[in-house]
């Protein structure tokens, strides 16, 4: 009995054996579920009886996320990052049981973020009348943003003598108040991705001295503007302008309902914003007097900012990205320009067509003349203004002059006037016989 028990156990044991066995691992590390064929030897196990003690080895997990996602303490899926913080995404972090990886407080003096905000510059506070500096504005609204965040400032009263000017509006600020870009010219240059002289149109192109890669320059009648074209893959802000863009004609035409529209924007920006920018279109087109033009630029002034400087400047993806590093005023010396935002301008079909058409229609953009090429504009200037408008516009005043012929007073262009500026009288007073004119006074009421 006894034998035919061993020479059972044999057989079991070669059943076995043949289906997993296994050289045992030269680094002595032994995985799970493993049979290591005539491994039972001292060299391998350190004894010859007895017992031993075999130890389990494990190695860490590195965690890598996009910037906007954090890892919550005690987990191995990401979150999105919280309001009140930012979060810049996270390289070979690793499990922790007790602190959350990933998600820093916003600023001091600047508390508030949304969620999913992916830097310290979209951290905010509310905008206040030092802050936001909107000329003749008494109440101001909107969001001051930390650093080189696009602030959302907006005027909501102004002085006596102005309004509120609740369309798009460019708000000019230094260092580029010598660059005159409403007259400019075509005059521009510009290097692709693959190098090689510049090209371009006017005489800019022989001497803006650019000579890299993926460089321009744009001239203007009070100085030239030098940047930089990036292609990237398309961004979380790029994505939702394009949903805006294609989604707008079936919104507003009924095909399409508030709440898929919303829908299908939270995927890119979350339900807030969404709602807030359907809002903002249904408010617009209220109004006969706007155009579809300014509906898109207003879409495009949310959407088309990004505010990261790590962008590649080669040929990685099809949405082409506009950056301005130096200006230079008539007469004065090249002065760069630190953290200007990188600012969306068109879509290619390819990352390829991308790279050779990116940095020319960067130069090109700025010198065009309507509507969503000033907001584009404005932007790369860093200028870019509220939203829906909100600054202080003075007041236009009609003039009734007496005893003038309408053509003395059309010759001067006397008819009106705008506040705080200046005052321009007829060409001539009527005669009158037995009378010198002295001149016109004001019936003030």
């Amino acid at each position: 009995m006894k034998k035919r028990i061993l020479l059972t156990s044999f057989v079991t044991l070669g059943i076995v054996g043949a289906a997993h066995a296994e050289t045992f691992p030269t680094d002595g590390v032994m995985q799970e579920n493993k049979t290591y064929e005539n491994a039972a030897t001292y060299t391998n196990m350190g004894v010859y009886s007895g017992s031993v003690t075999a130890n389990a080895e494990y190695e860490d997990i590195l965690y890598q996320f996009a910037a906007g996602q954090y890892l919550p303490a005690g987990s191995e899926t990401p979150a999105t990052c919280t309001a009140g913080n930012y979060c810049v995404g996270l390289t070979d972090a690793k499990y922790n049981e007790t602190t959350a990886q990933g998600l820093s407080a916003c600023p001091s003096g600047y508390p508030n973020s949304d969620i999913g905000a992916r830097s310290e510059t979209q951290c905010y506070t509310a905008c206040t009348l030092a802050g936001a500096n909107i000329a003749h504005a008494t109440v101001v609204e909107g969001n001051d943003y930390y650093g080189t965040g696009t602030d959302t400032c907006s005027a909501t009263a102004c002085d006596n003598g102005y309004h509120v000017d609740n369309s798009i509006r460019i708000v000019e600020q230094a260092p580029l108040i010598p660059v005159d870009y409403n007259e400019s010219g075509s005059d521009y240059a510009y290097i692709g991705a693959d190098g090689g002289n510049p090209s371009g149109n006017g005489d800019l192109y022989i001497s803006a001295g650019i000579t890299e890669p993926n460089t321009w320059a744009s001239k203007f009648d009070y100085g030239v503007v030098y940047g930089r074209a990036s292609c990237q893959q398309p961004t979380t802000n790029g994505q939702a302008l394009m949903y805006v863009s294609s989604a707008f004609e079936a919104l507003m035409g009924g095909e399409m309902s508030e709440d898929d529209f919303i829908s299908g924007l939270s995927a890119y920006v979350g339900e807030s914003k969404a709602k807030s920018v359907f809002g903002l279109l249904k408010e617009m087109t209220g109004s006969n007097e706007v155009t579809e033009a300014e509906l898109l630029a207003g879409q495009w002034a949310v959407f088309g900012v990004e505010n990261n400087a790590e962008f590649s400047t080669g040929d990685t993806g099809s949405y082409c990205y506009c950056q301005m590093t130096d200006y230079m005023a008539s007469g004065g010396a090249k002065q760069s320009v630190a953290a200007a935002p990188w600012v969306f301008r068109y879509v290619s079909d390819s990352a390829g067509d991308c790279a050779h058409v990116c940095a020319h229609v960067c130069a090109n953009g700025l010198q065009l003349d309507d509507t969503l090429d000033a907001v584009f504009r404005a932007a790369v200037f860093g200028s870019l203004g509220a939203l829906d408008g909100g600054v202080c516009a003075a007041n236009e005043i009609e003039i009734e002059w007496r005893d003038a012929d309408p053509a003395d007073v059309t010759a001067n262009n006397a008819g009106v006037c705008t506040y705080d500026s200046d005052i321009r009288t007829p060409v001539k007073a009527v005669t009158k016989p037995g009378k010198t004119f002295k001149g016109w006074r004001f019936d003030k009421k």
